[in-house]
């Protein structure tokens, strides 16, 4: 009986040491992940990341897109106050895309403005989550992505390009939530 203890005691340490390695792997790739930003490269060279559809107008100002889904219900209440936000994003130079990223057209009665159909896109647009704000460079690079989860966060999120035509710089509070 007390080897059969012994033996499941070395076991379960056997364990220990390869669920640390395990995990020791896996902390290391996250964060070379982080470092690369999600690829091999800078990831304004990346073309799983780049959708020239949604290329900003030109180099000194950024597209700002609101992706939505039509089986979203935090979408039915951010979605309509875009439409009030894209007036200050035009103003200020840069554009403002509804992206309709099922395609469904739920969304052309809102009074949005320019409606990208996410089907139609000329890549493919994975996101973890809807809505989401995507900010792209003139070369449609995307640049940041950020959940929006209520009409006060997208607000906030567009604030800051609502109010100059000097794009902030790359390196943005924002965070990358497309899946390549």
């Amino acid at each position: 009986m007390q080897s059969l203890l012994w033996a499941l005691l070395i076991l379960a340490w056997v364990a220990v040491v390869f669920l640390t390695f395990g995990y020791a792997g896996l902390v290391a790739k996250v964060r070379e992940l982080e470092v690369n930003g999600g690829g091999s490269g800078s990831p304004a060279n990346d073309r799983s990341r780049q959708w020239p559809d949604l290329a900003a107008p030109d180099t000194a100002h950024r597209t700002l897109a609101l992706v939505v889904s039509s089986t979203c219900p935090t979408c039915e209440e951010v979605a309509p106050a875009w439409s009030g936000l894209r007036g200050a994003l035009t103003a200020a130079g840069h554009r403002a895309v509804l992206v309709d990223i099922d395609g469904s057209g739920t969304w052309d009665s809102i009074g949005a403005g320019e409606i990208a159909s996410g089907p139609g896109l000329s890549s493919p647009l994975l996101l973890a989550y809807q809505p989401a704000l995507l900010v792209l460079d003139a070369d449609g690079s995307l640049l940041a992505a950020e959940p929006v989860g209520s009409v006060e966060s997208l607000t906030a999120l567009t604030e800051e390009y609502s109010g100059g035509t000097t794009p902030p710089s790359t390196t943005s509070s924002l965070t990358t939530g497309v899946a390549s």
